[in-house]
């Protein structure tokens, strides 16, 4: 908790001090020549935002456990759960209706394992025994960056923003190699004692959309909320057992948006 509230006034000190900065363009000098303000529509932007994730996202894979001479096997399933995280993006307009956005996101969640285990008997064979059980927040972070065409729309000091384009994503996640067995002779009956875990990681690419509605401030500060759609998937080989790793999904963002530089109108 300590952390998250050093991260959030870390990030809204950078807000402001940028706000600062982007402040600046709302007093440009006069040209000599034009009698115009120095300044036009918005060249470069930058973004800063909160985000909250809004839904969960599953994945499950089943694997062949070999114990006492015979096959049993492990069935895995997660789900990762709801959290806070952050975006920043940089856009260049290339002009009044388009624009190329790079921005990036993360997000630090948490996953809940739940396993169901078909354990050999080490006396008999085909009778063999089962267990389940479900262990919380398992380690799951991602974050991605995007490239993303924006259609720039809007009207007076409301302003909106549609992009859509390709997303590279990192996935660190803490996954289940075993169950730990509770067993006592006559070992007809086993229970769930916990996992042995590890870290695994992935990186697929995937994609990005949103909608944003921003309003003006300043002529160089706007508010705006977004939603956003991620998606991306990969493989993660854990002894022999092949899972496909979800990542991204819904979110909502509210934050800021800042014009750092303009075109020119005289000289």
């Amino acid at each position: 908790m300590k952390n998250t509230q050093v991260k959030v006034s870390f990030a809204l000190g950078l807000a402001l001090s940028l706000g600062r900065l982007a402040a600046a363009q709302d007093a440009q000098p006069v040209s000599g020549i034009t009698g115009q303000a120095s300044q036009g529509e918005s060249r470069i932007e930058l973004g800063l935002a909160f985000a909250q994730s809004l839904g969960s996202q599953t994945f499950s894979g089943t694997r062949t456990i070999r114990d006492y001479a015979e096959d049993g096997s492990l069935r895995s399933s997660y789900e990762v759960g709801k959290s806070p995280g952050g975006g920043f993006d940089i856009q260049y307009n290339l002009s009044e209706k388009l624009g190329i956005r790079l921005g990036a996101q993360t997000f630090s969640r948490k996953s809940t394992g739940t396993f169901e285990a078909s354990v050999p008997h080490p006396f008999f064979f085909a009778r063999p025994r089962t267990v389940t059980g479900t262990v919380e927040s398992l380690g799951f972070s991602e974050s991605a960056v995007s490239l993303t065409a924006v259609y720039r729309g809007g009207s007076g000091k409301w302003k909106l923003n549609l992009e859509g384009g390709p997303a590279y994503f990192n996935v660190n996640a803490t996954l289940a190699e075993r169950v730990t067995l509770g067993e006592v002779y006559p070992y007809d009956t086993v229970t769930f004692g916990g996992i042995s875990s590890t870290k695994k990681k992935v990186s697929p690419i995937g994609f990005a959309v949103g909608l944003e509605i921003g309003r003006e401030l300043t002529n160089a500060v706007s508010v705006v909320a977004q939603g956003r759609f991620t998606q991306g998937s990969g493989d993660i080989d854990l002894n022999g057992q092949t899972l496909n790793i979800k990542a991204g999904g819904a979110q909502a963002r509210i934050g800021l948006r800042l014009i750092l530089a303009r075109k020119r109108v005289g000289s």
